[in-house]
């Protein structure tokens, strides 16, 4: 089987070679999980993560978010006021700095009460109506001044299109309707924006827009919050002026766009379809091609910014009882959807959610592994997130064989292919790029029917990659 195969093919142009690895989960590292944040930080680490992406939110570092009057003498942009209790956010810091982990922080609300529009019409926290823009730049401002120089990449706002986060909302975008969560979400961005530009200046052309989900409508509260409808024409009279986009609209330097696109829900395929002509799944980002570089004609924004995975996974069954993809089926489709992302030389961060399933099942079961109180460890998409591998069928004896070796860094890699149950052999050997990507074709006899799997031993480490199958070529849509 060593005979006949083809040299290694450059990677195509349209291809991003340096995309960085990211990884969430809160459970587990800031503590609520009641494992130990030291442990699954430095396995993160070892996992080959380069970026860990938080949530600092307002109203889970203000000690009493009830409150519905601003007590005396508080200064939210102050963040040594006893008002506040960051302990869980320095040792999240403190833990990724110590494990050469870069720090995404997402800065968002809700915040307390007393931070909305109306506070008497909130009945619970988190309270998610009408957030005061100046309040949540001084808590940004707060985050700022505490963390900088220990943060590497800021966004604003965790999901700004879904009511569990931003209320009111429009639910039935269209020509002549207000996009109301844009309206808000456009005035948080400029705060939050204007307190690290000031506060963390070193940091001013890192600040995300948008983390939006990819269900409910995100193309239309993002073409909103830029002041363009959902054609993509600029805002005039009323409609500009409800918008809050009357006058000369000021470009916004925003660092990258930041989305989360899941599959319906985190149940579908990395080619799923959907209906919705503003939705954002994995397979539509064309989409947002289209209005990052539409926005940046239209005097919008100052750059073409990139595109930032900064969400994303896939729940598996069990622990689900139904819908969701077999616990083999998740496996294969992290790897697919690396794939994807791979061809996109516009995404330059791709991300996971989670470490770990949380302890219910009615919540994202997206995790590497099952939850501690099921006691069944890793499931087998742990190791395929380790070493990614992607067969694309290109003839009956060619074929691509993708790969990744996380950690980054050039690595070597052992190509084998099996005939039916017949044992592995070495077919080549590969040597990965500096963030651990490669892309070679391959030519030999029945290719398109072998049984494929990569071999590697990062940091001394022997891990095999899950088994695959030649495939079809994944593909984007562009409608």
């Amino acid at each position: 089987m060593a005979a006949g195969v083809a040299l290694i093919a450059p990677a195509a142009a349209s291809a991003s070679k340096n995309q960085l690895s990211m990884i969430q989960d809160d459970r587990e590292l800031l503590g609520s999980s009641g494992q130990d944040p030291a442990s699954s930080m430095a396995e993160i680490a070892n996992l080959g993560i380069d970026v860990v992406r938080t949530n600092i939110i307002f109203h889970k570092i203000y000690r009493t978010p009830g409150n519905r009057r601003r007590p005396a003498g508080f200064d939210a942009a102050n963040p040594n006021s006893p008002k506040y209790d960051w302990s869980n956010m320095d040792r999240f810091i403190r833990l990724a700095n110590a494990n050469g982990l870069r720090v995404f922080g997402t800065i968002t609300g809700p915040g307390p009460h007393f931070t909305t529009r109306n506070p008497r019409a909130c009945r619970r926290v988190p309270c998610t109506k009408n957030p005061k823009p100046a309040d949540f730049g001084k808590f940004a401002a707060a985050v700022a001044k505490r963390y900088r120089g220990q943060i590497d990449y800021y966004s604003i706002w965790n999901e700004p299109n879904l009511e569990q986060w931003i209320t009111p909302q429009q639910k039935k975008p269209g020509i002549g309707k207000v996009q109301t969560e844009a309206v808000i979400y456009r005035k948080l961005f400029i705060a939050g924006y204007k307190s690290i530009a000031r506060f963390d200046r070193a940091r001013r052309n890192r600040v995300m827009f948008g983390e939006v989900a990819a269900i409910s409508e995100p193309l239309a509260m993002l073409n909103a919050a830029l002041c363009l409808d959902v054609r993509g024409n600029k805002f005039r009279g009323r409609q500009a002026k409800r918008h809050g986009c009357a006058g000369k609209v000021p470009k916004l330097n925003i660092g990258g766009f930041a989305v989360h696109p899941y599959n319906f829900g985190a149940y579908g395929t990395p080619q799923s379809r959907v209906r919705s002509k503003y939705a954002l799944p994995l397979a539509y980002m064309p989409r947002l091609h289209r209005l990052i570089d539409n926005a940046r004609k239209r005097g919008r924004i100052t750059r073409r910014a990139p595109i930032l995975s900064t969400e994303f996974g896939f729940q598996s069954r069990p622990p689900e009882r139904r819908f969701a993809p077999s616990l083999a089926q998740q496996a294969r489709y992290l790897n697919e959807s690396d794939r994807l992302f791979y061809g996109n030389p516009r995404v330059t961060m791709v991300s996971q959610y989670e470490l770990t399933d949380p302890p219910e099942v009615d919540v994202f079961n997206t995790g590497l592994r099952f939850a501690e109180v099921r006691g069944r460890g890793t499931k087998p998409s742990y190791e395929a997130y380790r070493l990614p591998i992607v067969v694309t069928k290109l003839s009956s004896r060619r074929v691509e064989v993708y790969g990744q070796v996380r950690p980054g860094g050039a690595a070597s890699v052992q190509i084998q292919a099996a005939k039916g149950r017949g044992a592995f052999r070495r077919v080549r050997s590969a040597r990965t790029n500096r963030r651990g990507l490669f892309k070679v074709n391959v030519s030999r006899s029945g290719a398109a029917r072998l049984r494929w799997r990569l071999v590697s031993a990062p940091r001394g480490n022997l891990i095999t990659s899950r088994v695959a199958k030649a495939g079809k070529r994944l593909r984007y849509y562009n409608d």
